[in-house]
């Protein structure tokens, strides 16, 4: 019996986490949508953030290191689970390393979603670099508000079913149930394509 093989991009995890149906347009009918103006601003303010993050320091992230480097748009993939992605910032110190994502919001939204796409970044970089990773960062916003985020055991699990979920959507190519609300739907680049929806 031949195992399937799989690539998936870390940032599904997040869209599966905001609606499952994201996930099989993407990846099962291989749809792409047309840019929204707020998919342009997130991409700019990103860039921005990746400017202003070589010019700091960690204070920031309340980190007190000697020797310490910060590289952006990193790209890493796990083969144990079967995803990949650019991740947004790892800080590297002598003691750790740290991946720090970024998000346009201007508040402090740590969702699921954002929270799974972190700690999937933080598997990866555990398998790349064979460590042990605790933390990491989300930064929000203009201002750059870091907020910190415990990688436990409960987040390693959750981030893992997420990738099954993922993984089931592919194999199936059943159009998932979703759970979203009007607001969600609203602000969604495939809400043409659910029949079903407000």
């Amino acid at each position: 019996m031949v195992m399937k093989q799989y690539d998936i991009p870390v940032s599904m995890l997040r869209q599966y986490c905001f609606c499952p149906r994201i996930v099989y347009f993407y990846l099962v009918r291989q749809l792409t949508p047309s840019e929204k103006l707020w998919m342009k601003q997130g991409v700019d303010e990103h860039n921005r953030q990746i400017m202003l993050n070589n010019r700091r320091n960690l204070s920031r992230y309340h980190i007190c290191a000697d020797n310490w480097k910060i590289r952006n748009n990193i790209e890493l993939y796990s083969k144990n689970l079967s995803i990949h992605g650019i991740c947004d910032c790892i800080i590297e110190t002598s003691d750790e390393i740290i991946v720090v994502e970024f998000k346009s919001n201007e508040h402090l939204m740590c969702s699921a979603g954002v929270k799974i796409q972190l700690c999937a970044y933080v598997m990866c970089c555990e398998e790349k670099y064979n460590i042990s990773i605790n933390r990491g960062f989300i930064l929000y916003g203009r201002k750059g508000q870091t907020y910190e985020i415990c990688i436990d055991e409960k987040l390693r699990i959750k981030t893992i079913e997420v990738v099954g979920k993922i993984k089931k959507i592919i194999d199936t190519e059943i159009l998932p149930d979703s759970t979203a609300e009007a607001k969600k739907c609203c602000q969604c680049e495939f809400f043409n394509f659910c029949a079903d929806r407000y």
